[in-house]
């Protein structure tokens, strides 16, 4: 009876031990690489090949975009075959990319299928560095590429744009307009005149402005009276042809006490002028009386000189009309 015991108890101890080797000879895992040598920045791929139970799963494994031992992972693909009997072949292709030269071991990567464990073996990747050119083979630089113009190349950028269609069919519209009044009036254009003020006109409308502008009182003073002169210079040359924009002051007066026109008013030009050079070149500032004076001196020089009115014709139609009866 004990030796049937002893047999018994040896047959189960084998009978475990064996089941133990077969279910780690069931799980396995094999990691290989494509290339043991490579140069920094390229990449490589690690392949695992997992043989086990459909349980079987990884323990601690690289994902895309960690690193593994220092190298970048840049993606993680696995491919599943059913091998029957709850059994599945499992290969994982794990991209890597080294950036450093070095020489890498790779740790073993480990599965797990219930409490059976099982890993690969760690693997040596040799990394070595970028061979740059030496500083003697410089190459020439390359020109500018030039490639063959097109017709459509000469049209202008704004043509292409939304607006600018707008602003083209608006021309056309425009033009179809202008050429539609032209063929109505019997092949005549009809354009209107603008009138021309006269030069007095003109320079009291002017004066008129710059005074509603209020320059002097909000502290402008120099662009008050750089107006003010400019628009008795112009006055001078519309009005009695000196060219007194590209004259001196002193020349102005020179020219104004000469002509029997102006010689009355000089004084009043005069006024003016002395007060706008020393604005405008000594950065004077005048007093408020003095700007309503020089201002009241241009107004009344204009006024002195403007055109005597027209005589009218009635006096000399009656005398005609006298003569004739």
């Amino acid at each position: 009876m004990k030796l049937c015991k002893y047999i018994l108890t040896a047959a189960a101890f084998l009978f475990a031990g064996g089941a133990v080797h077969a279910r780690t000879e069931a799980l396995s895992v094999r990691a290989e690489l494509d290339s043991t040598v490579m140069t920094q920045g390229y990449r490589t791929a690690l392949r695992v090949t997992v043989l086990g139970p459909e349980d079987a799963h990884t323990v601690d494994w690289p994902r895309k975009d960690t690193q593994l031992a220092g190298v970048d992972v840049v993606d993680v693909k696995c491919d599943t075959t059913g091998l029957g009997n709850g059994r599945l072949e499992q290969v994982y292709t794990i991209m890597l990319q080294p950036f450093d030269p070095d020489t890498i071991t790779i740790p073993p990567l480990r599965v797990a299928a219930g409490s059976d464990t099982a890993a690969s073996r760690s693997l040596v990747l040799k990394v070595l560095p970028v061979e740059l050119d030496s500083l003697t083979e410089i190459h020439p630089m390359e020109g500018p590429a030039v490639y063959p113009a097109r017709w459509f190349d000469w049209i202008p950028r704004w043509v292409t744009d939304y607006w600018g269609w707008i602003v083209l069919a608006l021309g056309v519209v425009a033009a179809g307009v202008a050429a539609w009044m032209y063929f109505r009036k019997g092949g005549t254009a009809i354009v209107r005149k603008r009138r021309e003020l006269p030069p007095y006109e003109l320079a009291m409308r002017r004066l008129g402005a710059l005074r509603e502008r209020r320059l002097a009182e909000s502290g402008h003073e120099k662009e008050y009276y750089t107006e003010l002169t400019d628009i008795l210079r112009q006055y001078l040359e519309g009005r009695f042809g000196i060219n007194a924009m590209e004259m001196t002051s002193t020349e102005i007066m020179r020219t104004l006490r000469s002509n029997e026109h102006t010689r009355m008013s000089a004084d009043n030009m005069r006024a003016v002028l002395e007060v706008a050079d020393f604005v405008k070149f000594a950065k004077m500032r005048p007093l408020p009386d003095d700007n309503v004076k020089t201002y009241q001196a241009a107004v009344a020089f204009v006024e002195a000189t403007k055109p005597a009115p027209e005589p009218e014709s009635g006096e000399g139609g009656d005398k005609s009309n006298s003569n004739k009866n």
